[in-house]
Formats: structure tokens, sequence, C-alpha cells
């Protein structure tokens, strides 16, 4: 099936739902959490792979939070977190430069902080100052490939501190969708493959709305940047309506050429968002090399997120497999890394 696969890639994917159930139980057995009456406000912070765990929160459990969550990707902590603010650090390798410097931070500031990692610089500062550690399984062979057990572990988290009760059940809906979609990823003739093959040699443009499709979006562009060693764009409806449709009308040959569209729905939509994909399907489709429509299915927002996010994860391992890339290694990420530590 794969032209090379050295890091396991196309096993860790496929693995989500099992992933998924072993991060629920863990989550409930590793602290001591913070009471919800001491927490007046939410800081998920990491990067890349592991930073889309926060954003995961957001879309999903936000809503049905009585206190506001923030994610945050880059050096910088707000300026009012303190005493009474819960600090979620999500990193895969614990040494996630960013993260490591706005965990420092969060324990000057006070605040109550919480890391899901494997190990490194994150923990040895946590179990040094008094804070809680959720470990992950460091098997896993790259923190995309552990997009599971992170988003899990951070939505428990807030299940155990009492912000999101309910978080269990629908995460257990998610898996069940899951088992369900990968028996159509396996079979021989099934949607992913197929959509590979319709963005292979093309600049792939993923579109969905709201916020659980703004994540699933993100993750499918991401998936195609790491993955594939490709690029890909995302964009978010309603807001393309304002802005990004109008771009059509300029370079026809390079639209009709060489870009691919996918649109992500679900069943959450706003109303008028479906009358909106229909317009750029009508006026916007038949501009392109390609458009082509996914939905995600499950009972509830999170299981439709992971059943999108599941789908693309997949589609983007067949790219690879069709451009004969292997999917593990990211060698201009790691550049990036040696450089920025001087090596």
């Amino acid at each position: 099936m794969q032209v090379a696969d050295s890091l396991g890639m196309w096993k860790a994917t496929l693995d989500l739902p099992e992933q998924m159930e072993a991060a629920l139980a863990n989550v409930g057995t590793v602290c001591d959490f913070p009471s919800r009456d001491h927490v007046e406000h939410v800081v998920v912070t990491g990067m890349g792979g592991s930073g889309i765990a926060g954003d995961v929160a957001v879309a999903s459990a936000a809503p049905f939070m009585a206190v506001p969550v923030t994610v945050v990707k880059g050096y910088e902590l707000p300026s009012y977190v303190g005493a009474n603010s819960l600090v979620i650090a999500v990193s895969f390798s614990g040494n996630t430069e960013e993260t490591v410097e706005v965990v420092s931070r969060a324990i000057e500031h006070g605040a109550r902080t919480v890391a899901v990692t494997t190990g490194g610089e994150v923990r040895r500062i946590l179990q040094e100052n008094g804070g809680c550690v959720v470990e992950v399984d460091a098997s896993i062979p790259q923190p995309r490939a552990a997009f599971g057990t992170l988003s899990v572990s951070v939505l428990g988290i807030l299940e155990q501190v009492g912000l999101f009760p309910g978080a269990s059940s629908w995460v257990e809906l998610a898996i069940e969708q899951l088992r369900a979609r990968r028996a159509e990823l396996e079979a021989p003739k099934q949607i992913a493959a197929d959509i590979a093959g319709k963005l292979k040699g093309a600049l792939p443009l993923i579109v969905s709305s709201g916020a659980i499709g703004a994540v699933a979006a993100m993750r499918w562009k991401a998936q195609i940047n790491e993955n594939v060693k490709g690029p890909a764009v995302f964009s978010v409806y309603p807001e393309a309506c304002h802005n990004e449709l109008a771009g059509f009308d300029r370079y026809p040959d390079f639209f009709r050429e060489e870009v691919a569209m996918v649109v992500l729905r679900h069943e959450h939509e706003h109303p008028q968002i479906g009358r909106r994909f229909a317009f750029l399907e009508e006026m916007i489709g038949p501009r392109l090399s390609s458009f082509t429509t996914v939905r995600g299915q499950g009972v509830g927002e999170l299981a439709s997120l992971f059943d999108l996010v599941y789908i693309g994860d997949v589609v983007s391992l067949h790219l690879a497999d069709l451009l004969g890339v292997d999917p593990g290694p990211i060698d201009m990420l790691d550049s990036m890394k040696k450089f920025l530590a001087g090596l």
C-alpha cells in the first residue's frame, strides 16, 4: 500500500479510536486537579500538532463552559493569567521552546498548571513546582500522530476539573463514529484515496465553516504540509464570502489547472452556510481543477470534528503515497529547530 513509511504513520493514524480510548482511561487517574471553584478562565498553550488540541477544546468544549478558554500559540502568556487561571500546556516532546517559555511564566504568575506531554523540560518544570503532568504514550511516532491522545487528554482535564461535564460521553460517541469510518477507509475503493487522486499535482484549498469546521480544515492543511511535504491553504465560511470569493476572478488558468478545492461539511452548520456552499459549487467549482465535498458524520459536534479530521489524515497519507513521499520525517522542521538552537 505504501511507498515508504519509516515511522509507522499509517498504523498510528488508523489507530486513532484506540488512542482516544486509552487517553480517556488515563486522564482521570493521574492528577489531583484544581477545583472548578478556583478557575476563572482557561488557557491552553501548544504548537503545531500539539497545539491543535487547544483548538479542539475551544471548538467543542468552550460553547458549554461557564468560563472563557483562550488558545496560545507562541511565546506570550496573556497578562491576565494569575492564581485563578488554569493553564494546560500541550507539548508532545515536552521541549517545544514556545510552550516551555509559557509554562515558566504561568508558574511565575501563580497559575494552576497542567501539562499533557511525554516528558522533557515541561514535565521537569512542573514536577519541580508542584504542577500536574498527564503523561501520554511516547511510542507514538510524531506529535501530529498523537492528535487523539492530546485532544482527549485536554477534554478529560476539563471534565475532571468540572468545567466540561459529559466530555467522556461525547468522546465515546466520537470513537464509535471513527470505528465505523475506519471500516470504510480500509475498503478497496474509498473516499480518501479518491480525494488524494484529485489533489495530486494541485494546490489543495480546504474550505469549511464554523468552529469545528475551522479546526478540521486547519488540520487537513497541516497534514498535507507535514505528511506530503507540500503546500496547502484553508479558509473558513462565512468570512471567506466577504473577501476570498472576489479573488477567483483573476488568474483563471491557474485556478483551472492548479487548484483543487475540498469543502468539509457537517450537520452543525448555520442554515445560511448551506446556501453559501451551493453558490460556491455553482459559481467557483467549474473554475477549479476539482471540487469535492466531504461530510462529517456522527452524533454530536465532537464526533463530526474527529470524523472530518480522520478522513483528512488518511487522505494526506494516500497523497504522500501517490507522490512517493515517506510521510514520517519532517526534515525542514527539524532543520529549523537546529537553526534556532544554533546547531
